[in-house]
């Protein structure tokens, strides 16, 4: 549903660019698929910060020191992923940075899983518009990249809309 008032002069009408192509959900699936092996990575790191924590009780600076580590380490690996997000989703050049320094900061709390599912479910609502099969875990990656294949060998409709 349109939010254009029906006297308005202005109409609602789909502009060239607009669509979803084949190389703009080929970023989107990248990204989603990239972030869920950092996820990983950072649930087992979070895993082994913790039982090292417990097994040699450190003290205050060694712990800020493993965060601040995390911290910087998830950052570096989520920006290659949210950057391809980014582009697919058309966001300001910074807004994959500031993307994965929230995710950075709430590596400690809950494995940044806030931010993961934010920006997966930004993909993922874009990838849901242009069709893609998605199963009842989320989308699977061969199904997602024949998709997007296929989507890349049909041709554009030609002539007017």
């Amino acid at each position: 549903m349109s939010n254009i008032p029906p006297n308005s002069p202005y109409v609602n009408y789909p502009r060239s660019g607009s669509g979803a192509d084949a190389t703009r959900l080929r970023l989107l699936a990248d990204g989603y698929f990239g972030l869920n092996t950092v996820f990983v990575i950072n649930v087992v790191l979070n895993l082994a910060v913790n039982s090292m924590s417990r097994a040699t009780n450190p003290n205050w600076t060694i712990i800020i020191g493993i965060l601040i580590a995390t911290f910087v380490l998830v950052v570096f690996l989520t920006l290659p992923h949210t950057k391809k997000v980014g582009e697919g989703l058309g966001w300001q050049p910074s807004g994959h940075i500031i993307a994965s320094v929230l995710i950075g900061l709430n590596s400690a709390i809950c494995c940044g899983a806030i931010g993961y599912i934010v920006v997966q479910s930004m993909a993922g609502k874009v990838l849901k518009e242009a069709g893609a099969p998605r199963g009842f875990f989320g989308y699977k990656k061969a199904d997602l990249y024949a998709f997007i294949d296929q989507m890349g060998t049909t041709a554009p409709p030609s002539g007017p809309i």
